[in-house]
């Protein structure tokens, strides 16, 4: 039995030893390799711990993020009464944080959806010109360096007296030269219409004149990003919505985005625009007739999706919009007055806080948005709001782009170099720069007496022996001393400002200040200029007072004896000149300091209401003056009243309107 036992044990032993080695060699020596079960547990957990490390890690910071970003949003939102914003965080080819906050519509109660919300994206649509330019260039349908005038019908063409051709780059970093047109009628429609106005005839309304050499300054123009956009028209054959739509909206597949405005579109989930005035205001939605520099809409999801691409070098595949070359031409500094000053990439213009960060808000009456990226470091962001907050000076995003750089270890305080390593130039060289400087921004708007609205915030250089260039009135943060450190360089170490010296082609003097690109340039005004605006200011100061003085005199003098006073009725509207001119000026002042557009409008519209009075009173005043003289009833003194306060009257009226301050409302 046990012989039999071990036969039938050593039987099933062999049966079962039968499939190893049945099987083949090279499957047998793989399986010498495979370890027992435990073995490879352990082995697998080794090989994807750091993954599930990195995943963990990524999982944490993200909700750190958001967890601070929700802190920012609700305590900044109430601060600077925004009513909604869009939000889109990418971060290492990836979206970080897609959301929405508050409401799209605050009486409906209606939240801000950001995979279906469209917001008005204002001048962030000029990034999108750009690069719809820098593609037909890529292509070479498009040379950047060529007089833009070859891809310009005969009814568009430029004239230009300079050396300097103009050129697609210098419309793509705001240095065309043109003057300033904003003030003009056809740039922006109070109702979206129903057909879309031509590109070719808003331009032959708008275009302004060149009022300096190609390249000399920098100087924001809505029109010269109008001619951008037309010219990709002319050189793709596709109107400026086709070329968008087919060439950035569907590789990326921004499915939810606008190129522009109907009436049928106002319906289609568009955040409302508000202002703010004791409470959110609705606006009415009117359309950018200059539309490549402002009237896409966009959600926040779209936009993560081009902000993407552009962090991705243009990004990825058959979704890419842009080859890695031609993006990174398109990120890389294009001008700057000097290589230690941040200035503009194609479409995007350096943060002067950290040129490494490149960046384009985007404002409308009732929208406000940023478009930010630091391509070295893959960060980026877009943020839009249905609101113009408070000062109408970007606080609100500003507030936003440092804590989020913060977040991500980076410096928006970085310090500056004290010295280039250059010989500085001889002081004598530089005297000629000392006199009064205007905005560029404001050189365009019309020969003499237009610029002087601007001499309220006119800084004036002055040059020591030692040539040392002092700034006054130009902002705290920007006047002092400024020290040579290079070639027509300085450097003021209190404020960590740069300032540079630059002459034009045609001899402007230029001062360029360490501050936002777009309005960082000063041009020097002729003695005329300067004289007239200092003078513009000190005659209406003194007609007012002498107005002032006069008022009170007439209304406290006794009667004497002599030629028969007026009467009070007839002197009534003389006495009240004075007030009423004390009362536009002070009007006058809150509105144009304050830091509300709502109690811009209140206090302007005041002043002019204010206007109307004192020019009202002047014409009464001279007409009782012209009744009494004629029949010799008129008292000398009171004759004296009324031309003191026909003065001060008419040199108030006269200095609100230079100041563009009358009808504003």
């Amino acid at each position: 039995m046990r012989t039999g036992l071990w036969m039938k044990i050593g039987l099933v032993v062999a049966i079962l030893a039968q499939p190893v080695a049945m099987q083949p060699q090279s499957t047998q020596a793989q399986a010498v390799k495979v370890q027992p079960k435990e073995a490879q547990s352990l082995s697998s957990a080794a090989a994807t711990a750091p993954e599930q490390h990195e995943e963990a890690a990524a999982s944490a910071e993200r909700e750190r993020f958001e967890q601070q970003t929700d802190e920012f949003m609700k305590t900044a939102m109430d601060k600077y009464h925004v009513p909604g914003v869009t939000l889109a965080v990418v971060k290492d080819g990836a979206v970080l944080l897609k959301k929405g906050y508050g409401y799209a519509d605050v009486e409906a109660k209606v939240p801000v959806d950001p995979l279906q919300t469209r917001f008005s994206i204002a001048s962030v649509s000029k990034v999108f010109t750009a690069t719809a330019a820098m593609q037909l260039a890529e292509q070479g349908k498009l040379d950047l360096a060529a007089d833009v005038n070859q891809y310009l019908p005969d009814s568009l063409q430029v004239a230009n007296s300079y050396k300097t051709p103009l050129t697609m780059k210098h419309l793509l970093t705001n240095t065309g030269g043109f003057g300033n047109a904003e003030q003009r009628e056809g740039a922006w429609s109070n109702t979206v219409p129903e057909q879309r106005v031509p590109l070719e005839q808003t331009l032959q309304k708008l275009l302004p004149p060149l009022v300096r050499a190609p390249g000399d300054a920098v100087q924001y123009s809505n029109e010269g990003f109008t001619l951008a956009g037309y010219i990709v028209e002319r050189a793709s054959g596709l109107s400026y919505d086709d070329y968008i739509r087919q060439h950035i909206f569907a590789p990326l597949h921004m499915d939810n985005s606008l190129t522009y405005l109907t009436p049928e579109r106002l319906n289609q989930q568009l955040a409302q625009g508000y202002s703010y005035d004791k409470g959110f205001v609705k606006m009415k939605q009117g359309e950018v007739l200059t539309y490549p520099t402002g009237s896409i809409w966009s959600t926040g999801d779209d936009m993560s999706k081009f902000v993407l691409a552009h962090l991705q070098g243009g990004g990825q595949g058959e979704n890419a919009i842009l080859q890695q070359d031609t993006a990174k031409q398109m990120h890389s500094q294009q001008y700057s007055t000097h290589p230690l000053m941040p200035g503009y990439a194609y479409g995007f213009f350096q943060n002067y806080k950290n040129p490494a960060i490149l960046v384009h808000p985007g404002d409308t009456e009732a929208f406000s948005s940023l478009i930010s990226i630091m391509p070295s470091k893959g960060l980026g962001f877009f943020i839009g709001c249905n609101s113009q907050y408070e000062g109408d000076d970007g606080t609100f995003r500003d507030a936003f782009e440092e804590q989020f750089y913060s977040f991500f270890g980076v410096s928006l305080d970085q310090p500056l170099a004290e010295s280039t390593g250059e010989a500085p130039e001889p002081a004598a060289s530089i005297q000629a720069y000392a006199g009064t400087y205007a905005m560029v921004i404001s050189e365009g708007l019309g020969p003499g007496v237009s610029k002087l609205r601007y001499q309220m915030v006119t800084p004036r250089v002055t040059v020591s022996e030692q040539g040392e260039v002092t700034l006054k009135s130009a902002g705290e943060e920007l006047n002092g001393q400024y020290t040579r450190i290079g070639k027509r360089i300085f450097y003021n170490k209190k404020v960590n400002k740069y300032l540079v010296l630059k002459v034009g082609e045609s001899g402007s003097k230029y001062v360029v200040l360490d501050t936002t690109v777009p309005f960082q340039a000063f041009v020097k005004l002729n003695p005329w200029e300067a004289g007239a605006g200092g003078l513009a200011w000190k005659v209406a100061l003194a007609g007012a007072l002498l107005g002032l003085i006069a008022g009170v005199i007439a209304i406290c003098r006794r009667k004497k004896s002599g030629p028969k006073r007026m009467c009070l009725r007839h002197r009534l509207p003389a006495y009240l000149i004075a007030p009423l001119i004390l009362g536009t000026a002070v009007v006058t002042m809150l509105g144009v300091f304050s830091e509300s557009r709502a109690v811009q409008g209140q206090w302007l519209l005041a002043a002019n209401l204010l206007a109307a009075g004192i020019a009202a009173g002047i014409a009464c005043s001279i007409g009782f003056a012209v009744k009494y003289g004629r029949s010799k009833k008129l008292h000398l003194l009171d004759a004296a009243v009324i031309l003191g306060l026909g003065l001060a009257g008419a040199s108030a009226i006269f200095y609100m309107y230079l100041m563009k301050l009358l009808l504003f409302a």
